[in-house]
Formats: structure tokens, sequence, C-alpha cells
């Protein structure tokens, strides 16, 4: 990709010359120098100092998408050619959210090293909301998770494997882990740890209440901790949304996985890959595998 281009794309994402530069191992003086052989060959100021950090111009703020385009096509244009010349790939970079690391990414790895046995593994388990700006930026080859994040986007496929019915925790001896049918009207009196860094969720459980003629939900955490949730959870009498799939490994005898009638909601989950990953056979087989792992458990 065009180094000037990519000194605007990292100016852009870091608001700020001084950390641009360090990402681009480059020093300030070349890094400005870069910037103005840009707006010289786009006829226009792109960037301006602001009394900390810079901003993008509304000129700027126009060429950013298609800057941020370019990079995505060179990305893939790299990938392509490598798979092309020998299919291998050294390192297979996978981000995953709760349900698939901890409920199917485990035995389809231990498979596709049998299958792959040169490919070390690198697993980052995060919230989507984080994973999928690394899948974009070819920071991750694949990408397991839910849809509420993607947008549309002509270099992200999405490859549906399962379908997510959100229910939620509590601990064990909450009076609604005794309960046989759990209705939306139970849950009006609950407190609620949600899982996320973004609205989304809470926005979620918010509809939910709504929908059902329900007061708004006490939500007296937002964590991107899901470790921390559960804890919680297992602690007191609050209660966190979760994927209902997830009932099999967690510890029954502290945490209890409710499924209300009706469902928190359902949403598609399966595989995000740029379409030039998909060249590469472990990519590929890795989809596979996970697809088979969910129809069997």
């Amino acid at each position: 990709m065009d180094k000037n281009l990519a000194t605007f794309l990292m100016v852009a994402k870091t608001g700020n010359m001084t950390a641009a530069a360090k990402q681009l191992f480059i020093t300030q003086p070349t890094l400005t120098k870069r910037l103005q052989q840009l707006e010289r060959a786009f006829g226009h100021q792109l960037v301006q100092r602001l009394p900390r950090g810079v901003a993008l111009t509304p000129l700027g703020e126009e060429l950013l998408p298609y800057a941020q385009k370019m990079e995505q096509i060179d990305l893939q244009a790299r990938e392509a050619m490598q798979a092309l010349v020998d299919g291998h790939l050294e390192e297979i970079r996978i981000g995953a959210g709760p349900l698939f690391h901890l409920r199917y990414l485990g035995r389809a790895f231990e498979k596709l090293r049998e299958e792959f046995p040169q490919t070390r593994i690198r697993l980052t388990a995060d919230l989507n909301s984080r994973n999928l700006p690394k899948l974009r930026e070819g920071r991750l080859e694949i990408m397991f998770g839910t849809t509420e994040f993607l947008e549309p986007d002509d270099e992200v496929q999405f490859v549906p494997q399962t379908l997510v019915e959100l229910g939620l925790l509590v601990a064990a001896d909450h009076p609604l882990a005794k309960r046989r049918n759990v209705t939306s009207d139970d849950l009006r009196d609950l407190s609620w740890i949600v899982y996320s860094d973004t609205p989304d969720n809470e926005e979620l459980t918010i509809s939910y209440f709504a929908a059902h003629g329900l007061p708004p939900p006490n939500i007296i955490l937002q964590t991107s901790s899901f470790s921390l949730g559960m804890q919680m959870v297992a602690d007191s009498q609050q209660a966190m949304t979760l994927p209902t799939q997830l009932a099999p490994i967690l510890d029954m005898n502290r945490l209890k996985v409710i499924a209300p009638n009706p469902p928190i909601s359902r949403k598609p989950a399966g595989a995000f890959v740029r379409g030039s990953s998909l060249e590469f056979p472990a990519v590929r087989r890795l989809i596979d595998i996970v697809g088979d792992e969910i129809s069997t458990v």
C-alpha cells in the first residue's frame, strides 16, 4: 500500500502524530513529510493540528473510507498471492467470543492440528466488537461470533453455523433456578450484569423489557470480563445474559442457565472471514471442523 496513505490511516486511527509515528516506526518529521506529500497530491489539507492531537478535516474525513478500502484491497491481494504461492499458513490467528472459545474451539483445534501440524494457532478470546476490527485490519484470519456487529462489508464474509439463543445466568440457589417455566414477567425485579464494551447488549436487554411491557431493567454493571460476570452472578442474586448453549460447560453446582419464554433474543452466529483468507486450506478446514462440532453437540 502507498506509504503516504498508510501514514494518513495511522494518523486517523491514533489521532496523534507522535503515536502514529511510533506505530509506523518512523520519525515524526518523516511522518509530517508523508502527510504533506499526500496533501499536495490531493490539493487539499487533510489533517489539522489541535491543542491536543490532530483531527481530520472534512476532506480528510471524505478520503478516509476510500483509504481504508485500499488498505483492505492491498491486504487481500497479498493474502491471495501468498495462498497461491505455497498455500501454507505458519500461524492462524483466530478471534472468538465466549460461546465459541468455551464450547467449540478446544476440540476443533485438536482436529485442525492433526491435519495441519506445522500451523501454529493463536486465539484472541475477546468481545466481537473488538475482534471484528482486528479481522478487517488483517490482525486475525478468522473470527467466530454473532452477527450484531456485522456491517455491510465487501471484504468480510459471514458463514452462518448456528443460531444463538440468549438466556440468562443466575446462581444455582436463585429462586428462578427452581422454576420450570420462566416468563418475561419473572425478570421484572432482577438486577443485571451486562457482558459488553458497547451499548448493544444493554440496549438489547432494554428492548426486551420494553417489548413485553416491563419497566427498564436494573442494570448495575457493564463489564468486558466474562469471568468476572459469572463470578458475581454465582455469589449474588444478580443475573447476566448469555447464550443458553453455554450451559453444559458451566459449574452447575454454582450456576444455572435459564431460557425464558420468549427468549431474550435469537441471533445467527458463525465465522467471519476475509475472502482472500479462504484461499488458505487451514482456514477453510477450520470453518468446516467448527461446523461439525456444533452439529454434533
